[in-house]
């Protein structure tokens, strides 16, 4: 039998998201779990060790770029910059990498949108274009919204404002 992943002097009752886990860690992620936000998918996963008398809590943050990581499968980043599953939650982090679409009328499904700031993300599901206006698309974008309390679908020029960056 393998040892604990973090605690490598006592044996492992089994795996958790595939990382080796003891009695005491595998308590640890399962109180965790319980304690990620509502809005954030996949929760499993959404959990680090953080040491000491502390162990393994959610990870502090909204799960936006979590959300979409594991959609497009991105692993970008440091094991700090990752969830247990090892998918990036930090939207920069997980912008490396892509080069940035220039033209809305250039957006296409599956494209990754970013606010302005950066620090929320989400994934085009839909563009329609505007026969009267062939620049500006409809675009809607399916993101993990704690404003919203779920994942949710919003329209870039509306609940965004028309802000934001789009990236491939």
């Amino acid at each position: 039998m393998a040892n604990c992943s973090i605690h490598p002097g006592t044996a492992s009752v089994g795996k958790v998201n595939g990382v080796d886990v003891c009695q005491k860690c595998k308590d640890q992620i399962v109180a965790a779990r319980k304690k990620v936000d509502k809005h954030v998918e996949p929760k499993d996963c959404f959990i680090w060790y953080e040491g000491g008398k502390t162990g393994w809590q959610p990870i502090p943050g909204t799960g936006c770029a979590h959300w979409v990581s594991h959609q497009r499968g991105y692993k970008r980043g440091s094991k700090n910059e990752q969830c247990m599953l090892g998918h990036t939650f930090r939207v920069k982090t997980m912008l490396g990498g892509l080069g940035e679409v220039k033209k809305l009328a250039d957006v296409k499904v599956n494209d990754v949108y970013a606010s302005p700031s950066k620090d929320h993300t989400g994934l085009v599901i839909k563009v329609t274009p505007d026969p009267k206006k062939p620049d500006e698309p409809k675009i809607t974008i399916r993101h993990d919204s704690s404003n919203q309390g779920k994942v949710a679908d919003n329209e870039f020029a509306t609940y965004f404002k028309g802000k934001g960056t789009f990236h491939r």
